[in-house]
């Protein structure tokens, strides 16, 4: 089975950490966003993608090789223009044309069991199917409104009014049946949410909800990122993770005779981890050639690599990019944490601090 995903998109939610790398090349528990999704793809079925690109395109070609040592075939499709959802799609025609396919956004982690979604997708004999979760009220998401039978009557306010059946949120997986591509205007922008599905629910084609009640978490904000990163670790359920389990919620690559500070689940070192004596880590994870001094002290935040965290600071919901040193005795709370001399992207919306740049989230 083949499929696309999408990955053109400028990441501007996650900005400032963003400014020089595509969003699903952002770490995630240490190793590329879009490694985790391609991997649950490679485990469900899936032996060949098409991934589109434009924003930092090269942050993406330059992890072929660990695309490809899951076992998938790659072909990545590079937009001069960014087509959308359905240009993109659209684009990768010749790619996927031959069979039943799968379309993933690329920025959320699930378990979702995409081989029976893909089996409820044959027996309703739908041209779409659309995995769903759970609605929440207030979310900033349209919601997609689905009758009792599984058929799709409305998405995101389209087409006509409130149907009053009840509503879910998308995940962002689409299985669709190659003759999708009729419906997809030759190779300009378009949303398929916003056009092509509304379109086809008015002449009654079918557009058919699968309903996931697992785990399943977007990352497209810093907050998300955060969040879901750390859900992701305590599920604990990838193989390399078992492979450097510590103990029940610690993870290690790094030997414990290196981590002289004191860590509690959930914790995630990489390699050549250096914890001084007195510090102190939970819910964290920990890039590779890290450096926690005296008494510095990590609550529920991400460090990238070659971080340095002076004696006494304190960090509190931040996450951290490549090579920041936090000075000693610093007190950070909800931040955004730059290297000022690495950097360069918008200053707009920083604050400068010893040679660091923040931002709040």
């Amino acid at each position: 089975m083949k499929a696309m995903v999408l990955a053109a998109g400028y990441g501007e939610r996650m900005k400032p950490l963003t400014w020089d790398r595509a969003k699903p090349a952002l770490p995630l528990l240490n190793r590329a966003t879009i490694l985790h999704l391609l991997e649950h793809l490679a485990r469900n079925g899936v032996t060949e993608v098409a991934i589109n690109l434009h924003y930092r395109p090269d942050t993406l070609r330059c992890i072929e090789p660990q695309i490809r040592a899951l076992g998938l075939l790659v072909n990545f499709l590079e937009e001069p223009v960014i087509l959308g959802t359905g240009g993109g799609l659209k684009n990768a025609e010749r790619l996927l044309v031959d069979g039943t396919l799968i379309m993933v956004n690329s920025d959320f982690v699930t378990d979702c069991a995409l081989l029976l979604a893909l089996e409820h997708h044959r027996q309703t004999r739908a041209l779409a199917t659309l995995v769903l979760t759970p609605y929440q009220e207030g979310t900033e998401y349209g919601a997609v409104e689905m009758e009792h039978t599984g058929r799709i009557v409305r998405i995101a306010g389209r087409p006509g009014k409130d149907s009053g059946v009840p509503k879910y949120h998308f995940t962002g997986i689409h299985i669709l049946e190659p003759t999708i591509f009729r419906e997809i205007p030759p190779v300009v922008k378009s949303e398929i949410n916003r056009e092509v599905y509304p379109r086809l629910i008015e002449a009654e084609g079918r557009i058919s909800g699968y309903l996931h009640l697992g785990f399943w978490k977007e990352l497209g904000t810093p907050q998300r990122y955060l969040d879901g990163s750390l859900e992701l670790l305590a599920c604990g359920d990838s193989g390399y993770l078992q492979r450097i389990r510590m103990r029940e919620g610690v993870y290690s690559a790094t030997p414990a005779k290196a981590l002289e500070g004191t860590v509690e689940p959930t914790f995630l070192a990489g390699e050549n981890i250096r914890m001084e004596g007195g510090s102190f880590a939970a819910g964290a994870v920990l890039g590779d050639r890290v450096i926690l001094r005296h008494r510095a002290s990590l609550i529920r935040s991400i460090l990238w690599d070659d971080v340095q965290v002076g004696a006494e600071a304190s960090l509190n919901e931040c996450i951290v990019g490549f090579g920041a040193h936090i000075p000693s005795r610093a007190r950070l709370r909800r931040k955004i944490i730059m290297d000022e001399r690495a950097y360069g992207g918008d200053l707009n919306g920083l604050e400068r601090m010893d040679g660091l740049l923040l931002a709040s989230f």
